[in-house]
């Protein structure tokens, strides 16, 4: 028995801090009691996010470590995986990958930070290839345990946006530095995969692939 949890809240639509605490900590935690006479294993999807980023990253962190703390009363295993920023086709309007991507669609102006910053981009496809091998591989981990999720690849937010423009061919105007950047701004982010690619994993799409393919279906 195997139950994936992939609910979260991130706050992009002011949500007031009682509505992450249930979303991202309440609602695992309730279901790892429920399976505590079960051996089965839950798979957290959790955020690579350090805690003081925001609150949404807090209530995730929050979350392991109650799971950490109960995992001796629970029969199963807990994993959690530490998720880089993944993306994919129709994705929300609020996520910053799809903003970019349909504004430079309609050739809409772009307004951003200084663009500096490094993330590493995981498409949604290798994602899913990527919980395939963590579920196979359920056997060889510890009771409790974390793995890193992402490409292994980090780069700036300014390339992201230049590549998501030079393959929509958009005239869209970007403009960098014209939003100002958060007191605790995340610089840089980027997974380690040593682990997963010691399962079988590899990722199988460029960023320039993804992208393609997400603009083609997006395009339509």
């Amino acid at each position: 028995n195997i139950i994936i949890n992939t609910i979260a809240c991130y706050g992009r639509h002011n949500e007031p801090a009682t509505a992450l605490i249930e979303s991202n900590i309440l609602m695992p935690i309730r279901v790892l009691e429920s399976i505590s006479s079960l051996d089965a294993v839950f798979i957290n999807c959790g955020t690579s996010l350090p805690p003081n980023t925001s609150l949404y990253a807090y209530t995730k962190q929050k979350a392991n470590e109650l799971a950490a703390a109960i995992i001796d009363k629970v029969c199963g295993k807990y994993i959690e995986l530490k998720l880089e920023h993944f993306y994919g086709a129709f994705d929300g309007d609020d996520k910053f990958t799809s903003m970019v991507i349909r504004r430079c669609l309609s050739n809409q102006p772009v307004k951003l930070t200084s663009g500096l910053q490094q993330r590493d981009f995981l498409y949604i496809k290798d994602l899913l290839t990527a919980f395939d091998c963590i579920i196979n591989n359920v056997n060889n981990f510890p009771k409790f345990h974390s793995i890193e999720v992402g490409s292994g690849k980090a780069i700036s937010i300014r390339e992201y946006v230049e590549t998501v423009k030079n393959i929509t061919k958009s005239n869209s105007i970007i403009e960098f530095g014209v939003v100002k950047e958060r007191a605790n701004e995340l610089m840089y982010s980027c997974a380690d995969i040593a682990e997963l690619e010691k399962i079988g994993w590899k990722r199988e799409f460029s960023l320039v692939d993804a992208l393609t393919e997400i603009i083609e279906e997006e395009g339509k």
